[in-house]
């Protein structure tokens, strides 16, 4: 599903015409998508995405801290309801661990030294709707699939053609444009 995702994450920039590298990696740390977009004022605008995708969630999208592991008696993964002081504490690390840590700066700065990076979170179906908010909170865009959908199926959004994620969408426009009727 990840993939899938991404794939449609990246044709959705491509047309928007941002300029994409997916899944940027070095040792153990990745980095789902990096966009980056020249702007009329001779600006760049830098885009981190992390696509976080679910149709079927059971828990919530960010572990436990380590000290809340510790502190509760639970796996990082457990779904033991979260305060919001919990949930907030939970997604300021994860922000922390996909977006602001040393290596993830090192890792964009090594491709596009000198930007002023956005960070963007792509997300499916969330069981707690409160960690998009503090996620929102912690500096990052939240951006549903169903609106990267949406704007891969509306009409004149079809800028570009042979991107990567192009046959993917062709195959969700289509789907969209019979499904109401059309053909």
């Amino acid at each position: 599903m990840a993939l899938l995702a991404e794939s449609l994450v990246d044709e959705w920039l491509n047309r928007q015409r941002f300029f994409t590298i997916r899944g940027v990696k070095q040792n153990l740390d990745e980095i789902d998508l990096l966009a980056v977009r020249p702007e009329v004022s001779g600006e760049i605008l830098a885009w981190h995405i992390e696509v976080q995708v679910s149709f079927r969630p059971v828990n919530y999208m960010t572990p436990l801290t380590d000290a809340l592991e510790r502190k509760l008696g639970k796996r990082r993964t457990s779904a033991v309801r979260r305060s919001p002081e919990q949930v907030d504490e939970c997604t300021g690390a994860w922000m922390e661990k996909k977006f602001k840590n040393t290596k993830k700066v090192r890792l964009r700065d090594s491709i596009w030294p000198g930007l002023n990076w956005q960070y963007v979170v792509v997300h499916g179906v969330v069981k707690h709707n409160q960690e998009l908010e503090s996620i929102s909170q912690h500096g990052a865009k939240v951006v549903p699939l169903s609106r990267v959908l949406a704007d891969l199926c509306a009409d004149g959004f079809s800028l570009y053609t042979g991107a990567s994620g192009g046959d993917l969408a062709d195959l969700i426009r289509y789907y969209a444009e019979t499904s109401n009727g059309q053909t």
